[in-house]
């Protein structure tokens, strides 16, 4: 199996000893995405982090901190010229406040517009019990490419994602989850991407390791019944077709 290493999904800067993190990442020469969860966090870490071979900041707003901070969409705009990677952003229903709600539509919107406009994007997307709403402000034919991370809509959203040419990115704990593997047996190997969303699951809690990349690749060929070998070769081309490489 080769070496060939990838994250598209994950908090580096929600970790302590995030030089060490980087210092691994960039050691073990894995391509990652690392999402932000404000726009002055992308500015802070871009600026902070320069000339990193491997890591790409992604400029984000997370949707369960848009309310509280709608002050930074004005600059999540600004930013967003520039930005090639978009993350972590998106819609999150579990609040019940409609002006949460209200406020975090009006920001998914925006950013889509701009994004759409600047065309070439790359957008991580959080769409927990949301994911109707989600693709809907998206649309059919924006013109950027959009992962659905840790996608737990319903079935006809996840055809309808499909329909779109959405990816999915996947980690440990969704192989583990009945819901989980159900909605991956139904996702098209060519669409599927590697994530840990790191801090945020099992295995990465306590620190970060690229040892999820084998767990998912084991996990996926089982659901899949095809060889973890090519399944590591899928994984992989996957990654580059989202970067156009």
């Amino acid at each position: 199996m080769n070496n060939f290493r990838y994250d598209t999904h994950m908090h580096v800067d929600l970790y302590k000893n995030i030089k060490q993190v980087i210092d691994y990442i960039e050691e073990n020469k894995s391509y990652t995405i690392a999402v932000t969860n404000l726009p002055v966090l992308y500015e802070k870490y871009s600026r902070e982090y320069q000339n990193l071979k491997y890591i790409r900041f992604a400029l984000g707003l997370h949707p369960e901190l848009a309310f509280q901070y709608k002050e930074q969409i004005p600059l999540m705009l600004e930013y967003i010229k520039a930005a090639k990677y978009i993350g972590e952003v998106g819609l999150d229903y579990c609040t019940t406040n409609i002006d949460n709600r209200e406020t975090q539509r009006i920001a998914f919107r925006e950013l889509i517009e701009h994004c759409d406009k600047y065309g070439g994007k790359i957008l991580s997307v959080h769409s927990r019990r949301a994911a109707k709403d989600v693709l809907s402000i998206i649309g059919d034919s924006f013109d950027g490419k959009v992962i659905l991370h840790w996608f737990s809509g319903t079935k006809r959203e996840l055809m309808i994602a499909i329909k779109r040419g959405c990816y999915f990115s996947i980690n440990s704990d969704m192989i583990n989850s009945k819901n989980g593997m159900e909605l991956i047996r139904n996702m098209p190997l060519d669409r599927i991407l590697l994530e840990s969303d790191a801090p945020f699951t099992k295995d990465t809690k306590g620190a970060y390791s690229l040892d999820f990349i084998l767990k998912v690749e084991e996990g996926l060929s089982k659901i899949k019944g095809v060889n973890t070998e090519s399944v590591n070769q899928i994984l992989r081309k996957n990654f580059k077709s989202l970067l156009d490489v």
